[in-house]
């Protein structure tokens, strides 16, 4: 009876082996296959994000054509093939010229201390200490600031994680001034469709917004309207066309002071591409020059970079 007792007790003991023994293969098992799907995910988001990079490339090749094929070489205008947004499914471009933003590298470098305090002061929000942020931008591309200014900004920059301390250099890129001190709450979108880095040409005309426009004319207030809606529906040609369209005087100091600033042509471009294959969008942005005598030589990649790279959750 008592070994009748122990081969119970025998087989209980080998049951519950076996049930162990069969929850850890069933767990090694489940982790096996979540690794398996995991690496087949990474595996399939790689090569959509290797697809929707080709696919950029092959747009970048579509918009130097249309840029090569600009038969106007005098005056670029919203008219252009190659100019504005262009889409075609899950793929899109839009291209405009860098002079129709602000340089920031040469507002940086300009000695005019009270001009750019006015553009700036028009251009940014209310209430901000403008002259603080400027005096920062000066320290961040190596000018010399006020010490009190230098001192609070390399405690801000030593107070970051990780820290870092200004270039004390020219600005890379528009969206850098985001690390400069008192700049990080900005929008980066409102940043990067208001500045630019890159060129060093006076501002076009056709493309520069109304509000950038006015930062450097205030007393265009009244004009304004006239200037966009015939650069919008026709172009300027020539700047000069300025006088007709908004009633200017030819020898006024606010023309002569316009001829300083304003163009009618551009050299260097920014075209942002979007790309999307099977859920992952990539948005690249690329700097194309064009040299003054472009009839006989190409377009130029100067800069690429990726903007963003997503994934829709559908993928995951």
């Amino acid at each position: 009876m008592l070994l009748n007792k122990n081969r119970e007790n025998s087989k209980g003991v080998v049951l519950v082996l076996v049930l162990v023994i069969f929850m850890a293969l069933s767990g090694l098992t489940l982790m096996t296959i979540e690794v398996s799907s995991r690496g087949a995910i990474e595996a399939s988001r790689m090569r959509s994000e290797y697809d929707a990079h080709f696919i950029a490339e092959e747009v970048l090749n579509l918009i130097f054509d249309k840029i090569r094929d600009d038969n106007t070489p005098f005056s670029d205008t919203s008219t252009e093939r190659w100019a504005g947004m262009w889409q075609d499914g899950n793929v899109s471009y839009l291209v405009r010229p860098c002079n129709s933003k602000m340089n920031l590298n040469n507002l940086a470098k300009l000695n005019d201390n009270k001009k750019v305090l006015s553009i700036m002061r028009t251009l940014l929000p209310s209430g901000v200490d403008v002259p603080r942020l400027l005096g920062s931008l000066g320290g961040w591309v190596g000018k010399p600031i006020n010490p009190a200014l230098d001192k609070m900004d390399r405690l801000y920059y030593a107070s970051q994680y990780p820290s870092y301390a200004p270039s004390q250099d020219l600005l890379e890129a528009p969206e850098e001034i985001l690390l400069v001190s008192g700049w990080k709450d900005f929008d980066r979108q409102w940043v990067d469709d208001t500045f630019t880095v890159w060129g060093d040409e006076n501002l076009n005309i056709n493309f520069a917004s109304k509000e950038i426009l006015l930062a450097y004319f205030p007393k265009l207030t009244r004009k304004i309207h006239s200037i966009i809606h015939w650069r919008d529906t026709r172009g300027f040609t020539d700047l000069s066309q300025v006088l007709a369209v908004a009633g200017i005087a030819a020898d006024s100091a606010l023309y002569r002071e316009m001829l300083t600033v304003l163009t009618v042509r551009s050299s260097f471009f920014e075209a942002i591409v979007t790309a999307e294959v099977s859920g992952c969008r990539v948005v690249k942005r690329y700097i194309i020059s064009r040299p003054e005598a472009f009839e006989t030589k190409l377009p130029k990649l100067i800069n690429q970079s990726d903007m963003s790279v997503t994934f829709l959750e559908t993928t995951q």
